[in-house]
C-alpha cells in the first residue's frame, strides 16, 4: 500500500499561540473536536521546549527545536508500510562453541 507523503505532512500542523507557546493540531478532525489538539509546546529556555501530550504517543516531553516535535508526531503516527503477509527473515541457529579446558 502506497502512502501519500503529502497527506502525512498536511495532517499535522504547528500553530503558534504566542511568542512562547505552540500547539500541534490534527487537521483531519473538526474545528470543535477536542481530540484535534495533539500537543502543547512551551519554550522553557532558548534551547529547550517542554511538550505536554494530549494524545498517548510514546514521545519525549523535552525537545531542542519546535520543528522536531511535529516531525516526531508525523513519524509516530505514520502507518506501517511493511506488508503484514511477509514471512519473517530466518535467523540461522548454530550450536554453542565448545569450551576448551586449559
Amino acid at each position: 500500500m502506497a502512502v501519500n507523503q503529502s497527506s502525512l505532512t498536511d495532517r499535522f500542523v504547528l500553530r503558534q499561540v504566542n511568542s512562547m507557546e505552540w500547539t500541534v493540531v490534527d487537521e483531519t478532525l473538526g474545528a470543535h473536536d477536542p481530540r484535534r489538539i495533539v500537543a502543547h509546546i512551551y519554550e522553557a529556555d532558548e534551547f529547550e521546549y517542554d511538550v505536554s501530550w494530549e494524545w498517548d504517543l510514546p514521545l519525549p516531553t523535552k525537545y531542542m527545536c519546535v520543528v522536531d516535535v511535529i516531525e516526531d508526531v508525523r513519524r509516530a503516527t505514520q502507518p506501517n508500510t511493511r506488508a503484514l503477509s511477509r514471512k519473517p527473515i530466518p535467523i540461522p541457529h548454530r550450536a554453542p562453541v565448545p569450551m576448551v579446558a586449559g
